[in-house]
């Protein structure tokens, strides 16, 4: 005996319902090779899965777990999970919903391949607002691999939980002088080039390939952004409308390309502070305010060596920073370059609420940057403490708490003072 179902069409794949009631829905998901449904929740319904084909991989609430054929897993109502066939055949997968709301208006994406996304803009407001944030650094830790980066963007999303990933656009011919193009590279053992230019132009994303990154963030639920080192990297970075731009120490005193961003570009401006005089910073808070853009800017407290040693990172500027600039600009943050992540709990305790650390998926690899990051579990958990810390720093709202006075009452011994 056979049946005829409506097959609905999906970018990933297709499915046809089974049995539709009022409070249950019963579906066939067929996932094509090497696609993935998008990272959702539901609010009104929770399912169950049975792998009828293939092998899938289910991930929950940032847990993946490897399904067999005949294997089933429960989601349960609320959870953030999705459904990825990693082979090359097909995945096929019965799925029960029960709830309230059994229809394609429950979802709500968070990562989406396919550009399937809820407003960019809305996910960043929402990452904004639950500080610290968390931007992870891949710069030029890629090695001039696209691939790399693209997997660099799945590990500190997926695995490091991150607010933002971000990396550097620099036009070498226009940074460079003639003599420092054509130079050998200070440190040869690190060098991708006969001469620093090479070196430099071999680690360079063109602009097309900042857009596949950029669409990377958008599909693993992370925002996109990038250091901009000359004019014309500002422009083009500054065409992809990112949510945020990074000027990076050396160039915080470029007028042509901060006025450019200030006249140009509607979104944050983040400043790296490194190598800067008490003047200098001033003057780029006063031109933010002159421009009217002083609550689009985050100034970060940085000092400039990779890698930097515990006893160099002066973190009391942090809240130096702070008292002088707190009520003037949107946000302090802090750019380190130091080992480990011991002193970022001491920055959020001095008012720091964006953390800036270079990523690396290997310190070992040749560059000059990679001693000087995290590794992906160091990176993890950098994002854990800082969150839990946070929780952590606030004034008791009563005098007794309420799971003081169980103890209060139990234990306390009173005597007249």
């Amino acid at each position: 005996m056979s049946y005829e179902f409506d097959t609905v069409i999906k970018p990933w794949g297709r499915y046809y319902n089974l049995f539709e009631a009022e409070d249950v829905l019963v579906k066939v998901i067929v996932v094509a090779p090497r696609q993935a449904l998008s990272l959702q929740s539901h609010e009104f319904r929770a399912e169950h899965w049975f792998v009828r084909q293939g092998t899938a991989h289910v991930e929950i609430d940032g847990r993946v777990f490897e399904l067999n054929q005949f294997c089933s897993i429960d989601i349960p109502l609320g959870s953030t999970h999705r459904l990825i066939n990693p082979s090359d055949q097909v995945v096929e997968v019965i799925e029960i919903q029960f709830g309230s709301k059994l229809d394609e208006n429950d979802i709500v994406r968070y990562k989406d391949r396919y550009g399937r996304l809820l407003d960019r803009k809305k996910i960043f407001e929402e990452k904004m607002m639950s500080k610290p944030m968390v931007i992870c650094e891949i710069g030029c830790n890629h090695r001039g691999d696209l691939e790399t980066a693209l997997d660099m963007i799945r590990v500190a999303a997926q695995f490091c939980n991150v607010d933002v990933v971000k990396f550097q656009k620099r036009t070498n011919k226009e940074l460079l002088t003639d003599k420092e193009y054509n130079s050998p590279h200070p440190n040869p053992i690190n060098s991708y080039g006969s001469t620093y230019g090479e070196h430099r132009e071999f680690l360079e994303f063109d602009l097309e390939q900042h857009r596949a990154l950029k669409n990377a963030c958008d599909e693993w639920g992370v925002v996109y952004s990038t250091s901009v080192w000359d004019l014309t990297s500002a422009k083009e970075i500054a065409s992809l409308e990112p949510e945020l731009i990074k000027i990076p120490s050396a160039i915080n005193t470029d007028m042509k390309v901060m006025n450019y961003l200030y006249d140009e570009y509607k979104g944050e401006i983040h400043v790296s502070l490194g190598m800067t005089s008490k003047e200098e910073m001033n003057a780029v808070v006063e031109l933010a305010e002159k421009k009217g853009r002083a609550k689009d800017l985050i100034l970060y407290h940085c000092i400039s060596g990779y890698p930097v040693e515990v006893d160099e990172l002066f973190l009391l500027e942090i809240k130096k920073l702070k008292d002088e600039f707190g009520g003037r600009v949107k946000g302090i943050g802090f750019s380190g370059h130091h080992k480990g992540i011991a002193a970022d709990i001491a920055a959020l305790t001095l008012g720091a609420d964006y953390f800036e650390r270079h990523f690396t998926l290997d310190r070992s690899w040749k560059g000059t940057d990679h001693a000087a990051s995290l590794e992906p579990d160091g990176m993890r958990r950098l994002t854990r403490d800082l969150k839990a810390v946070i929780k952590a720093l606030e004034v008791k709202p009563v005098e007794i708490l309420p799971l003081e006075q169980v103890q209060r009452d139990k234990l306390k011994k009173f005597n007249n003072l």
